[in-house]
């Protein structure tokens, strides 16, 4: 009897035993794909109304925006965080994300209210896509995707900086998205660095752009009246002519107020740079040195509940639960 007894209780303790397995597990393997981020383990979010924010902290206002801040999301559904559709300001931090189509999906939401920052995308087609979103910020995040690493449509007046894009067809495009800011992000060896699609008016400046297997920076022939200055190209497009390609209008290469270029690891030191393409552009002012540029670290975050001590908790309850199961049930007997 008491040998029975105690193999029922193992038995009923293997769950537990194997929900810390599936934790520890993934949680291992977000280490390795996101920088040691210690998050929690969450579904596919998606919110089509602002009343669904109100499972997160914040109350959507611009003091006090939603956060929807620290999750692991691994899925096989087509979009790991979607939000759309919405009016109330939020901010989505320190994720990481890794589905099949979008890692982080915002789409026709209010101008001004969305902020993506410090979020790890890995395995997408696009690590990060916002959508008729104006005035938003895309800030210090990581994508290393497939198509691409961040894109934006049709959200003029946005802003992306800080961010880090590799292993992409494309690192950053932007389209049908004017008056836009491209600052402070490193694009490495994707196909093309930052795009401009149908964009005009957009300023790309201190821009890292290294051993992309085309263009570092390529302007569409519908994207015209734009700022490129103060970039780092090295080593792109090995074997072209350039390193940049422009077919839009009236493009500036250089600050047109101080009167200063982009830095071209293959410029011979004297006259100007030709930009293939095209809108035959050139940068008039080539910079002798790289331009100085700063990058944000990809900060970490402590999980809400600590995966150790988890372990440890469940490990002893294995251990103590069937002994005084066990001793309980053997003093009935007796009694009995």
């Amino acid at each position: 009897m008491k040998k029975k007894t105690i193999v029922i209780l193992l038995i009923l303790t293997l769950p537990i035993y194997a929900s810390n397995i599936n934790v520890q597990s993934s949680v291992e393997e977000n280490d390795n794909g996101s920088t040691s981020l210690e998050l929690s383990l969450h579904d596919p979010i998606s919110i089509t109304f602002d009343s669904f924010f109100e499972v997160f902290p914040g109350a959507g206002s611009v003091e006090n925006p939603y956060i929807i801040e620290g999750y692991y999301i691994k899925t096989t559904c087509g979009v790991g965080i979607y939000i759309t559709g919405t009016t109330r300001y939020f901010t989505v931090r320190n994720c990481y994300v890794d589905a099949v189509l979008y890692g982080i999906y915002i789409d026709d939401v209010a101008d001004g209210t969305a902020i993506v920052i410090n979020n790890t995308c890995n395995n997408n087609i696009y690590g990060i896509k916002l959508d008729t979103s104006g005035s938003s910020i895309v800030s210090n995040n990581m994508c290393n995707d497939k198509d691409c690493g961040i894109l934006l449509s049709s959200s003029d007046s946005s802003t992306v900086v800080n961010n880090t894009c590799s292993n992409n067809w494309a690192g950053i495009f932007l389209s049908s998205s004017d008056s836009l800011t491209a600052s402070n992000n490193t694009c490495s060896n994707n196909d093309l660095g930052i795009v401009l699609g149908d964009s005009d008016f957009c300023v790309v400046t201190y821009n890292h752009l290294q051993e992309n297997e085309e263009c570092g920076v390529a302007l569409a022939s519908d994207s015209d009246n734009n700022l490129i200055h103060h970039n780092t190209f090295v080593d792109n497009f090995l074997g072209g002519t350039s390193q940049a390609c422009d077919t839009g209008t009236d493009n500036y290469w250089h600050d047109t107020a101080t009167k200063e270029g982009n830095y071209w690891s293959d410029w011979s030191g004297t006259g100007v740079y030709s930009i293939d393409g095209e809108a035959n552009s050139v940068d008039l002012y080539p910079l002798d040195e790289p331009a100085e540029y700063t990058t944000t670290e990809h900060t970490t975050i402590e999980s809400t509940t600590d995966v150790n001590q988890l372990s440890f908790t469940f490990a002893l309850l294995m251990l103590v639960v069937p002994l005084i199961l066990t001793r309980i049930i053997s003093k009935k007997t007796k009694e009995g």
